[in-house]
């Protein structure tokens, strides 16, 4: 369905000014995208060692994955529920001290059962942070850096990624993974500190009645009292109606539903949890043991730089733009690894050139799409919901791409090709683009756009 309908915004010749401690708060919450990407490439790493110490097999190896993902799940309902009785802020709070807890079970675990329970409870904390994070970063920022401020979620994750893999390519020829998974603690406990130093959202603030406060807090992130006052009253406004339960949420709001639930399997099926998770196992199933390092840290940077380079792009070329871009820049890399598998540097420079393309649009457009895209008074169930189908879609894509590797080898690439072909066509033709639109524009499209 194609959007005809273009909103209508005020115009201004100057674009207002951003206080800099917007963007440490920013900071902040991102550590809760960077405590997931270290837990995520941390795994990657680590797998190698933790095989010989424990003779791990294919199967055990996805589930050793997956359970970061699937103890998402229970966490996200769980929330979700609370949403309205725990500010974002507080959430983020219990979501540090879990990634403690979960870094720390894990590191010393003994057998693969506790390496199981450590990497379920991570799962937990990873849940609240991929939820609360982008909602608590799409809600303080200011609209005209709403967009870059959201993909440093993205960016975080990525950096967290690519921390991992230096860190644990310095301890994998000693074979210590332990250190690797470990090491976690340190940015959970400075994620945990900064968020007790953050504001609370002062959307969640203005809903519970609490509107003195939401103003304080508006005044710290805003640079003018006009800001303050103009965007207090679009909150007040948005809010005269209850919160969306699920009949809402699958009714009124069904097309955002479908649209979102649409992108969110293309970003786990066109493949990059395969680069992520498995970058080792796929080198090595291509006969580049010798050179898997330097290909890991390699894939780390492709998904780190071109976060960066996008984060402003996002603001002034759109969200749509860089999606179709980046899925179609996708098909190509894919393409060429099957074809070309038993060319070290051609299998090894495709790998790195798909993860950019991911990470230039794919990766954060979409978590800075999601919490955008969906009004107010759907926000926190609609994220979860989201949230919730992207973490079991990785769950299940994680647990079983070791097996379909095993079975099929490379050749799983062509798939992730042709799925990020037709995703281009999907997108051009169906999502919604929301560059330089406020929270409540964006939410009166969807009030009075037709089914």
């Amino acid at each position: 369905m194609e959007n005809d309908v273009e909103e209508t915004e005020e115009k201004t010749n100057s674009v207002p000014k951003t206080l800099p401690i917007v963007y440490l708060f920013a900071i902040l919450g991102g550590f809760a995208g960077l405590l997931y990407g270290y837990d995520s490439g941390a795994i990657s790493l680590a797998l190698p060692p933790m095989t010989n110490d424990f003779g791990l097999n294919a199967s055990t190896k996805g589930l050793i994955v997956s359970l970061l993902l699937f103890g998402a799940l229970p966490s996200i309902v769980v929330f979700t529920a609370l949403e309205r009785k725990i500010e974002r802020r507080n959430v983020l709070i219990i979501g540090g001290v879990i990634f403690i807890v979960g870094s720390l079970l894990t590191a010393f675990a003994n057998s693969v059962m506790y390496i199981l329970i450590g990497r379920f409870v991570l799962g937990i904390a990873a849940g609240i942070a991929n939820m609360y994070g982008l909602i608590y970063l799409s809600e303080l920022a200011p609209k005209h850096i709403r967009g870059m401020m959201s993909s440093l979620y993205q960016l975080s994750v990525n950096v967290g990624i690519l921390g991992a893999y230096l860190i644990g390519a310095y301890n994998m020829p000693n074979g210590v993974w332990r250190w690797t998974i470990g090491l976690g603690v340190v940015p959970a406990l400075i994620f945990a500190v900064g968020m007790i130093l953050s504001p609370q959202s002062p959307r969640w603030l203005v809903r519970d009645g609490q509107y003195d406060k939401a103003k304080k807090v508006l005044r710290r992130v805003r640079s003018t009292d006009k800001e303050v006052e103009t965007e207090f009253n679009d909150i007040k406004s948005s809010l005269n109606t209850q919160d969306a339960g699920l009949r809402e949420l699958l009714g009124k709001f069904k097309p955002v539903i479908i649209m979102l639930e649409v992108l969110t399997f293309i970003q786990v099926f066109t493949g990059i949890n395969a680069a992520v998770y498995y970058a080792p196992e796929i080198f090595k199933s291509l006969g580049l043991a010798n050179a898997m390092v330097v290909a890991d840290i390699g894939v780390g940077l492709a998904l780190v730089i071109p976060v960066a380079i996008a984060l402003p792009l996002i603001d002034r070329i759109g969200r749509k733009k860089l999606l179709e871009f980046s899925l179609a820049a996708q098909v190509l890399p894919s393409i060429g690894l099957c074809i070309w598998s038993d060319n070290a540097v051609i299998a090894v420079t495709c790998i790195i050139i798909y993860c950019a393309a991911f990470s230039i649009g794919l990766g954060p457009v979409f978590w800075t799409y999601v919490p955008e895209i969906l009004p107010l008074k759907a926000r926190g169930l609609g994220v979860g919901l989201i949230t919730f189908s992207q973490y079991l879609m990785n769950a299940i894509f994680s647990w079983l791409f070791p097996i379909i590797l095993e079975a099929i080898g490379i050749n799983i690439f062509y798939f992730f090709a042709a799925l990020s072909l037709w995703a281009v066509w999907y997108i051009h033709r169906n999502v919604y683009e929301t560059k330089g639109k406020s929270l409540e524009s964006i939410e009166n499209y969807w009030e009075t756009r037709k089914a």
